[in-house]
């Protein structure tokens, strides 16, 4: 009886490389929100400035990338708000980075290292009372 190669192989996966600046980007916007989070060690006026316009050049080191084939590991390294529970705001930087890496790029995440290099008084938030709301003038 004859083999059937009438059936096409199939199909590999298509082959691609992510840059380190889409890991760091996917990593900045996983990290942004976490309660407690306050900034990323070493960002600056112009880093923040470059990210409003968005620059793709990075002005700090405040996240390190480390990449071999499929495998990513990743440092990061922030500032949290006076008060938090350090373990909890750190657990939760690796699961939110975690999960964009993997769902966006498919790569193996090795390891993430929070390093949390200092703590500040979080931001007063406004209150609806300080909203200016103009209008006009009924007499």
């Amino acid at each position: 009886m004859a083999k059937d190669t009438s059936k096409k192989p199939a199909a590999e996966p298509a082959a691609y490389t992510v840059h380190e600046s889409v890991i760091i980007s996917l990593a900045r916007k996983a990290v942004e929100g976490i309660p407690g989070f306050i900034r990323f060690s070493g960002s600056s006026i112009v880093s923040d400035l470059a990210d409003l316009v968005g620059s793709k050049r990075r002005f700090d080191k405040s996240i390190v990338v480390t990449e071999s084939g499929s495998d990513v590991s990743l440092e990061i390294l922030i500032v949290v708000a006076y008060g938090v529970k350090f373990a909890e705001v750190a657990s939760a930087v690796q699961k939110a980075v975690y999960d964009q890496i993997v769902d966006f790029t498919g790569m193996n995440v090795k390891s993430i290292d929070v390093v949390i290099t200092d703590t500040e008084d979080a931001p007063e938030k406004k209150s609806d009372d300080d909203e200016v709301v103009e209008g006009e003038v009924i007499q």
